[in-house]
């Protein structure tokens, strides 16, 4: 069995990589939203896993579902009309 190897990040590595600006992934690290540590001197830091999909292969992703619903849908609504025919 393989294992995912974790790595930690600063607030401001991780806002590069998740396209999140520095602020708001430190307020989420606040919130309890992104799971983080404190160093001592009140630095996050950030667990991730190699595993982890770039920004840009999330928001492709994401776009191309967004495209899928909206033709399911069409498709639904579409066969709804003709039965009532």
């Amino acid at each position: 069995m393989a294992y995912a190897i974790p790595i930690y990040l600063s607030a401001e590595k991780y806002s590069e990589k998740s396209g999140l600006g520095v602020e708001e992934v430190k307020k989420k690290c606040r919130n309890g939203e992104i799971k983080c540590e404190r160093t001592e001197g009140g630095h996050y830091k950030i667990l991730v896993y190699n595993d982890a999909v770039p920004i840009e292969d999330y928001q492709k992703l994401k776009d191309e579902n967004t495209k899928l619903k909206t033709i399911i849908s069409t498709i639904v609504t579409t066969a709804k009309q003709a039965e009532k025919e």
